[in-house]
């Protein structure tokens, strides 16, 4: 994989994010609409501003995370903003609600998947969007059924916020028998992840957008994560 240099193909665009899709949830009678972007290298700028807004220990204050911790998640943000600078088959997407980023994913795709880094985090103080991370393993999951692929890897984080295990074996992965072919901690195949794929639908649905344009990323959305106390 090399790095895309945009200013090979113009040196006047300073961007290169396109809407890729809407994603509408439904929890507990209550629906919203998730935009995602795919990112290039040429939104490492913004990418990486977002990055430093994301002051974790001020966002969860209160919640008793340790320090281990907060250093492990935000690992996760840096790194798959770091990945969105390699072409495909690196793929990386930012979820974003009512104009503010929320969650991150980035992956390899070739026969196989490989999940790099999947995170989402708090918009501003304790406040969590709820179904970001699941909403980006459903946008995965369309992503790897259009593209016939045949099984989806993923390594377990340590020192996570919540059970990853538990977590994504309620998305269908399990422990990877198969490690010699596929070295990973836990794997999903096809069919299992075209079933949870299905079994999603019901509250999670993925609407790819048509003839989509490049975007300024620091023009339409907001990066200022309120650290203080916000009202729902």
């Amino acid at each position: 994989m090399k790095i895309d240099r945009i200013c090979n193909s113009n040196k006047n665009i300073s961007f290169k994010a396109r809407e890729y899709a809407l994603i509408k949830t439904v929890f507990q009678g209550r629906s919203q609409t998730f935009r995602t972007y795919r990112l290039e290298y040429a939104d490492r700028n913004f990418l990486e501003k977002m990055s430093a807004e994301i002051k974790l220990k001020k966002l969860t204050e209160g919640e008793n995370y340790s320090d281990k911790i907060l250093r492990s998640w935000k690992r996760i943000i840096n790194n798959a903003v770091l990945m969105a600078g390699f072409d495909e088959p690196q793929n990386s997407f930012l979820l974003v609600k009512d104009k503010t980023p929320c969650a991150i994913i980035s992956y390899k795709n070739i026969t196989d998947c490989y999940l790099d880094n999947i995170a989402s985090w708090p918009v501003a103080k304790n406040s969590y969007v709820k179904l970001a991370g699941a909403s980006l393993f459903k946008l995965l999951f369309y992503n790897c059924e259009k593209n016939n692929t045949g099984k989806i890897g993923l390594d377990v984080l340590k020192n996570s916020r919540i059970d990853l295990k538990k977590y994504y074996a309620r998305l269908g992965f399990v422990t990877n028998t198969d490690s010699e072919k596929f070295i990973t901690d836990m794997c999903l195949n096809r069919s299992k992840m075209l079933e949870i794929s299905k079994q999603m639908d019901s509250f999670i649905r993925v609407t790819e957008v048509q003839n989509p344009q490049r975007v300024n990323l620091s023009k339409i959305l907001n990066t200022q994560f309120v650290t203080r106390e916000t009202k729902e």
